[in-house]
Order: structure tokens, then C-alpha cells, then sequence
């Protein structure tokens, strides 16, 4: 019965799960979640000690490599039988068609999503409290561990308001964005371990050029697209493409400051 009870959660009656039809729920638990890791969090911790989140933190970031892997599986197989269809108008029967059948693919990355936000917390009370050294503030921002909060939960409402008024057009934008956040997470979950895990972690460098090369495809797909009548400009692809560009500019600067001075 429980099993049931998750697989009807999951697949059936998507369109009208409280958080996928309402377009104020998702603002409202980001900026939520802002106040309490900006705001009340530090507040009930300011004269208490740091909890120790290590264990918890391996087990988290290693549970996310294999969801990422599971959803970009899913995701991949999807866009290969449906990727003529991803330029067509809204209205557009095969559209709809297609819509309506990864739908249960569009609510699981968007619980995924918002089980990240979690993620973000622990990073931040890891940065906020010190609680050891190899994990810092993501590991990749140039700016403060607040400001990396920030940034970070609105790539995450960003993705989730996409994916839920795009579909699939960006669905290859959220699919590099889960082979980043593989690689990303198995750092994190090494790093989780203990500072004796650092020698191994020579790599860290190239995570922000990674990044930074995920920020590039992305660009270069939406202007493609824009180029070519693929999509329309419109408000969504406006925000994307500048928000992308903030984060290139914001992950070059950090580059060059790290490993290019």
C-alpha cells in the first residue's frame, strides 16, 4: 500500500499537485527558505554549537549522484524519441502529447529540485559555522556564503518554473545541468568525508570550469534556437539567457582569481 501510495504520488494527477499548478508556491518556499538560512538560522545558532553534519552529508550528496543519474537517464531517453517535437507551438497536438507523458519526469526533477534546497543548507551551515574546511561555500562562488544561497536556490526556482511553463524546449538545458550536478555532488560527498579526503580532490579546480563550460552550451543553445525560429523571445527566454550570463561572468571572475593570478 505505501508503494502504491508513492507510485500515485509520483505519476498520476500531476497537473494538479498543489505545487506544480500554483505559481506562488514556488517564490514563496524559496524566499522562505532564504529567510530561515539567512535570517532565523543563524539567529537559533548564534550561541549554540554546530551541529556535526558530516555523516548525513555523505549519505545526502551520494543519494543525489544516483537520483541525478536516474533522472538524466530518464531524461535522456525521453528527448531521443521526442526531440522533433521540442520546437513546436504549445498548441500543437504532438506537443501536448508529448507534454502530457513526461509530466511525471517534469514533477520528479522538480521534487528532486526542492530536496536540493536541503543540500544548500547544509553547505551553508558547513560555511556559516566551519565545521571543516574542504567544503566552502559550494566550493566555487567568489561572493559571500549568504550571497551563495541566494544565487544558488534561484538557479533552483529558475529550473522548476522553466521546466513548468517550457516543458521540453529546456529540457536539454535541465539535462547538462544534471550531469554538472553529478559531478558536483560526488565532490561534495568526498569532501563530506573528512579533510583527510583533500589529496584526492586535486580535480576541484576543473569543477569551475565545468561550470563555466555548462554556462557557455547554454547560451549557445538558447541563442541557436532564438536564431533559428526554434523559439520565440519571450519574457522566459529573456530572464534565462540573462541570468546565464551572470553566472558565466560571476564563475570566470572566480577562475581567474583562483587559478589565473
Amino acid at each position: 500500500m505505501i508503494l502504491d501510495s508513492i507510485s500515485d504520488f509520483l505519476n498520476k494527477d500531476i497537473e494538479n499537485k498543489l505545487l506544480f499548478k500554483n505559481d506562488y508556491l514556488l517564490p514563496s518556499i524559496v524566499i522562505c527558505y532564504l529567510l530561515f538560512v539567512t535570517w532565523i538560522g543563524p539567529s537559533l545558532m548564534e550561541n549554540r554549537k554546530p551541529f556535526n553534519l558530516r555523516g548525513i552529508m555523505v549519505v545526502y550528496n551520494f543519494i543525489e549522484v544516483c537520483v541525478n543519474i536516474y533522472v538524466f537517464k530518464w531524461l535522456f531517453s525521453t528527448m531521443i524519441v521526442y526531440w522533433p517535437v521540442r520546437c513546436t507551438s504549445h498548441e500543437d497536438p504532438r506537443y501536448l502529447e508529448v507534454y502530457k507523458k513526461t509530466l511525471p519526469l517534469w514533477w520528479f526533477a522538480l521534487l528532486n529540485k526542492m530536496f536540493e534546497l536541503g543540500d544548500t543548507t547544509q553547505k551553508y551551515e558547513t560555511v556559516l559555522f566551519g565545521e571543516f574546511e574542504s567544503v566552502e561555500a559550494e566550493g566555487l562562488m567568489p561572493i559571500t556564503g549568504t550571497t551563495t544561497v541566494m544565487i544558488a536556490n534561484t538557479d533552483v526556482f529558475c529550473e522548476c518554473a522553466v521546466v513548468k511553463t517550457e516543458g521540453f524546449y529546456f529540457s536539454i538545458i535541465l539535462g547538462v545541468n544534471i550531469i554538472v550536478h553529478t559531478v558536483l555532488y560526488t565532490y561534495y560527498g568526498l569532501s563530506s568525508i573528512g579533510p583527510h579526503m583533500e589529496k584526492y580532490l586535486w580535480w576541484k579546480k576543473y569543477l569551475t570550469a565545468l561550470q563555466i563550460g555548462q554556462f557557455v552550451f547554454d547560451l549557445a543553445y538558447v541563442a541557436v534556437d532564438l536564431l533559428t525560429g526554434c523559439k520565440e523571445i519571450g519574457i522566459n527566454q529573456i530572464l534565462m539567457f540573462a541570468f546565464i550570463t551572470y553566472l558565466l561572468i560571476l564563475f570566470l571572475n572566480l577562475y581567474k582569481k583562483k587559478y589565473c593570478e
